[in-house]
């Protein structure tokens, strides 16, 4: 007995995933990392609105290293916003220590 049943190649599926330069979310990514860099630096709740920012942009399909990073200094910003608060309400005269520098 002769088997002429021939193999049949699967059929082709499509990746329909959105490309990976998609602007999805850029914009707000973007922000992130600038409101996540003036946190850090010298604004604390400028670290609010970059932790905002980047969950919004992740949230909308950003994969991009902008959004993450714009994540991470948020989450450092605010710990360093909060820090500093515990540190000076603890030791008020270090308030005062400090402003007798620029006077």
């Amino acid at each position: 007995m002769e088997n002429n049943q021939y193999y049949q190649q699967p059929e082709t599926t499509w990746n329909n995933d959105e490309p990976a330069n998609s602007t999805a979310g850029r914009g707000q990514a973007i922000a992130s990392l600038v409101t996540g860099i003036l946190g850090v630096v010298c604004c604390g709740p400028c670290a609010i609105a970059a932790l905002i920012l980047s969950i919004v942009a992740k949230n909308q399909g950003n994969k991009s290293g902008m959004a993450t990073a714009g994540l991470v200094l948020g989450i450092i910003g605010i710990l360093i916003w909060i820090g500093n608060a515990i540190y000076f309400g603890l030791n008020p005269d270090a308030m005062s220590n400090i402003t007798d520098m620029f006077n």
